[in-house]
């Protein structure tokens, strides 16, 4: 009888000990015999940096945490400028270049959160030099797996909405519209272009960096905890959500009536006029030899007395002096930039959102939130994600924004991409926000206000005066923080 307890005790430290040496690879699941909950310890030194590079509007973020053998473990999310952002295609290729630097050529895992060109575009502007990286794994979110019938939906959908889209750029520009006055031409340089070519070039680089498929993970929302092994730190999958009305909602609901500015049936009904409006006629109905841009008709007589003279007004009233009922011009084409809205905000909500916790496995702690351009539906399904044993704790998407303190903003700080009651509310110990943005580029491409007031205002409420903006010198709350200022980047170490 004495012996039972013993051997018992041994059995139990041996399995734990098997457990242990089971958990040294990136991407173990995260179990123990559940424990009474214990409080999370405060912010300290947890050997973490997190650095943003200064490209506007482009995403690239090296996260750096400190190996028991005092190496790094590199993780690269997103690396990527919006084409429409003045010099950044060089800008991009020196970003790459320090990456390179700063990293000696090794990163353990890259991120791509989802197929924007402002996120990936680094993988085909700097191919060669992101060639001669060693990758130890690639993560994309599950919405990019070949073999899943869901994420086919989407994409056929969104290779649809691109071709229709991009015929309708060319009827803008027929008609005389150049790219600075054309919100169409802002919304498309999301892609890389027209044909959505770029965008597959640089998934392909993307992914042949692990050095093939088998360590590309598509990561699901809700799977077992990350564990970074030796770094106290392991990282949980919030979204995107497997769920198609999710996706699709993009715009904050107002009160309870539940309307939304832009539905799935506006989708649908935006892209049946677009491919209707196209179908059979290939980018024009006629060779551009045989064409006028609209702008040029002012200087021919028969439409300089047809479209756009006004009469001089008759006595009488009999006849009419106008021709404004005639200036449709490109209206029709509304229809189009709609669609191009949409389909940036449902691509947005695909974005594949980490939050990095650091601290002891048992016991967690502050959180790195990392939401990439994930819109209103992503973040509303992290309510329903759970870990229900972590170690022993009962882990939620809502107790993990409750510790954030440091929160990548979504969609270069629009007014969509960032929740409130469910979202930056919930952030009770938020103490940066990290921002790529460039107001300026918006300006130009005709995005209106963005950032978003209002919201930089809660942030810098929130954070006590530390919102860190790409476009912008850092404040001195910030600096007092310990943000590193670089003219290249932005770095705070944790």
């Amino acid at each position: 009888m004495s012996r039972k307890p013993g051997v018992k005790a041994r059995t139990r430290t041996t399995a734990r000990k098997k457990a242990a040496a089971k958990s040294k690879s990136v991407g173990r699941a995260a179990t123990a015999v559940p424990q009474p909950g214990r409080a999370t310890p405060p912010a300290g030194s947890f050997g973490v940096s997190v650095r943003m590079y200064r490209l506007g509007v482009g995403d690239c973020f090296l996260v750096s945490l400190a190996r028991p053998d005092g190496s790094k473990f590199r993780i690269l999310i997103d690396c990527g400028v919006h084409q429409s952002q003045a010099g950044g295609g060089d800008l991009i290729n020196r970003v790459v270049d320090h990456l390179h630097k700063e990293t000696e050529g090794k990163i353990d895992v890259v991120v791509a959160t989802h197929e924007h060109w402002d996120h990936i575009s680094g993988f085909s502007q700097a191919e060669a030099l992101f060639r001669t990286f060693a990758v130890g794994e690639v993560w994309v979110a599950w919405t990019e797996k070949a073999g899943d019938a869901f994420a086919k939906t989407l994409k056929d959908k969104r290779d649809r909405a691109i071709k229709a889209l991009a015929q309708a750029e060319a009827r803008f520009h027929l008609a005389g519209r150049s790219g600075a006055d054309n919100a169409l031409t802002g919304l498309l340089g999301f892609f890389g272009d027209t044909t959505g070519a770029k965008l597959a070039k640089a998934g392909k680089v993307l992914k042949d960096l692990a050095g093939g498929e088998a360590k590309v993970k598509y990561r699901e929302p809700g799977e077992a905890p990350i564990e970074l092994d030796g770094m106290n730190a392991r990282i949980f999958v919030l979204g995107p959500p497997r769920d198609k009305a999710a996706i699709q909602r993009s715009a904050p609901r107002t009160g309870k009536d539940a309307n939304e500015v832009y539905s799935f049936g506006a989708y649908g009904a935006a892209l049946d006029v677009i491919e209707l409006a196209f179908e059979n006629q290939g980018n024009a109905p006629f060779d551009s030899r045989f064409a006028i841009p609209l702008a040029g008709t002012k200087a021919v007589e028969f439409f300089q007395q047809t479209y756009w003279a006004d009469r001089a007004p008759d006595p009488a009233g009999r006849v009419d002096t106008t021709q404004a009922w005639r200036r449709i011009d490109d209206d029709w084409l509304g229809a189009a930039t709609s669609l191009g809205l949409k389909l940036d905000e449902d691509t947005n909500n695909t974005s594949l959102v980490l939050a990095l916790e650091l601290g002891p496995a048992d016991v967690g702690g502050p959180v790195l939130l990392f939401a990439a351009d994930a819109q209103v539906g992503n973040w509303q399904s992290w309510q329903k994600v759970e870990w229900k044993d972590v170690h022993g704790r009962h882990v939620t998407g809502p107790d993990l924004l409750k510790r954030t303190i440091l929160y990548k903003v979504g969609h270069h700080a629009s007014h969509n991409a960032t929740l409130s009651t469910l979202g930056l509310e919930l952030m009770d110990a938020l103490e940066l926000a990290f921002v790529p943005t460039d107001d300026k580029m918006a300006k130009k491409v005709g995005w209106g206000t963005l950032p978003w007031p209002k919201l930089l205002k809660r942030l810098d409420e929130k954070t006590k005066g530390r919102v860190v903006r790409a476009d912008r010198q850092l404040s001195a709350s910030s600096a007092a923080r310990g943000v590193v200022d670089n003219p290249l980047f932005y770095q705070i170490d944790l």
